[in-house]
Formats: structure tokens, sequence, C-alpha cells
């Protein structure tokens, strides 16, 4: 006897296929969108240290490049491929951990007074250039290791994780 419960007059209901994707790289892939996600995220990283005396109000041409990444990021992952939503996770945790830490950097320059500023001027920006620094390499590597591993289609092995 048949277990299946299958009859000529009881058929099993039609399972809907997602359609297929087209193209490599477009705004509507996965690959595509998770390779923006991390190329929006180096140039956020980029441009204030390639146009930082060049063009005036650079930090928030940055940051506007890193809402956009953020929140093509955010509007992706829960409907994504389970390997493109590791990649908007990364690109999401590398964006607000880098943030996070840069705020932390210059937050002296805003809570000391300025005379107290001036006088400890040397130390606090060789502190704040040399943070700077170290946290722009670590973002800068982890997204382009996000971005190698997007354009490859493999997951990224932890998303939640500090290291790359």
């Amino acid at each position: 006897m048949s277990r299946d419960n299958v009859t000529p007059f009881r058929r099993p209901p039609k399972r809907t296929v997602a359609p297929q994707q087209r193209g490599g790289m477009g705004m509507r892939t996965h690959r595509g969108k998770a390779v923006l996600v991390h190329v929006l995220t180096l140039l956020t990283l980029a441009i204030p240290w390639t146009l930082g005396g060049v063009v005036p109000f650079v930090d928030i041409l940055a940051l506007g490049v890193g809402v956009a990444a953020g929140l093509i990021a955010i509007s992706s992952r829960t409907d994504a491929m389970p390997w493109a939503a590791t990649h908007h996770e990364q690109a999401l945790r590398t964006l607000i951990i880098f943030f996070v830490v840069k705020t932390l950097l210059q937050l002296p320059y805003f809570i000391l007074p300025p005379g107290t500023a001036m006088q400890i001027a040397g130390a606090l920006s060789g502190l704040v250039f040399w943070g700077g620094l170290v946290v722009t390499l670590w973002a800068g590597l982890r997204a382009l290791a996000g971005v190698v591993l997007a354009l490859m289609r493999r997951a990224v092995p932890n998303p939640r994780g500090w290291l790359i």
C-alpha cells in the first residue's frame, strides 16, 4: 500500500520555481549587489584618504557613500541567497565598526576644552592619524576579501567575526 497518498484524482500542488537570474553583475542579481556593497565600502574608505585636502566636505561625501552601501546591504540581506546574505552582513558590520571607531578616535577633540586640546594636540593628532590608518586598513582588507569572495560566489566564512 502506498503511503504518499497520491491518486489520479488528487495531485500534489505545483511547486513555484523562482525565475532564473540573468546576467552576472547587474543590480538585480545577488552577485551584483554583493560586489556593489563591497565596492561602495571600499570607496567609503578611500575617499577621505585620496581627496582629503582637495575637496571640501569630503567626510560628508564619504558618509553618504557609506550610508548608500549600508542601505543596499540592509535591504538586500533578507531576500538574498545564503552566500550573498553573508556578504551583506559582513559589509554592514565593517561599515558600522569603521564609523564607530573613527568617531571614538576623534571624540577628544569635541569633549576637551579648547586650551587643553591644544596642549596635547601632538599626541592626540598622532593617535587619530595612526588609529585611523589602522582601522582603515582593517576595513579595506575586509572589503577587498569580500569583493574577491563575491566575484567567486562564495560565502564569507565568518561574517560576524572581527577578522577577515
